[in-house]
């Protein structure tokens, strides 16, 4: 019960922060929007002529698509915020040499889940879009709903950005000691396996392309995340050579 106390407040500060941060952000939720619908608009365009557009179906549709894009864009910008209450909840759990290590968990998850949302925009709407809208009928022409665009591409935003955070993960699990990364090749058939499980459940959309754009990127940052954890691990050691080596290698819990 201590232990989900602990977790139950660590959420709430993260909460609080994406909160105050989203009301910030309603201000420009406009243009949020113009920028995230940007990609369909080209191909929309580009296929069924310059008078193509979204469409508002509902009287509150396009303000609850300002709430989602303030909020998605609050969480990515108070990530590090976030992470850091992450970091504050499994720390009393780690060695104090080992509690050094939250500067880099916390600049370089944020780093990986901003640059996991990157990828997804620049990358992958682009491919995806097309494939889309050429795949039509020449009879049919597509006219999106804004609450209904808006709430893949935001999804899509934040399954990037999650899957992306696969080598932070896979370094930090290396240096704690609970897997090791000269065995994780051995593995990797299952990761693949795996790696397409959770493309088909993170991609709201469930055509093949989305899924193989998300566990492409998944297996290749698995590999990234095997080889620096084999490197980071040979360099500084395992779990038990740190503590031994370290002049204080008692845990201090609550201590950062």
């Amino acid at each position: 019960m201590e232990h989900l106390g602990e977790l139950r407040k660590r959420l709430g500060y993260a909460l609080i922060g994406v909160a105050l941060v989203s009301v910030a952000g309603f201000a420009v939720s406009d243009q949020l929007l113009d920028w995230l619908r940007a990609p369909m608009e080209q191909m929309l365009r580009e296929v069924h002529g310059p008078s193509s557009r979204f469409v508002v179906i509902a009287p509150a549709e396009y303000i609850v698509a300002q709430l989602k894009a303030a909020f998605v864009a609050a969480l990515f910008i108070a990530s590090p915020w976030v992470l850091y209450q992450i970091w504050m909840f499994i720390a009393p759990g780690l060695y104090a040499h080992e509690q050094r290590y939250a500067s880099w968990f916390i600049w370089a998850g944020a780093l990986c889940f901003c640059g996991g949302a990157a990828f997804a925009y620049f990358a992958v709407f682009p491919t995806m879009f097309r494939f889309f809208v050429e795949s039509l009928p020449p009879d049919i022409a597509m006219m999106p709903s804004i609450s209904d665009h808006f709430s893949f591409t935001l999804k899509m935003l934040i399954a990037f950005g999650v899957v992306f955070e696969t080598p932070v993960v896979t370094i930090i699990l290396s240096l704690a000691g609970i897997i090791d990364p000269t065995r994780l090749g051995q593995y990797r058939k299952y990761v693949v396996v795996v790696a397409f499980i959770v493309g088909a459940v993170l991609t709201p959309s469930p055509d093949a392309l989305s899924q193989l754009l998300l566990a492409g990127p998944l297996l290749l940052l698995y590999e990234v995340g095997v080889l620096i954890s084999r490197i980071v691990v040979g360099m500084k050691g395992t779990p038990l050579q740190r503590a031994k080596a370290a002049p204080d290698s008692t845990k201090e819990a609550g201590k950062t």
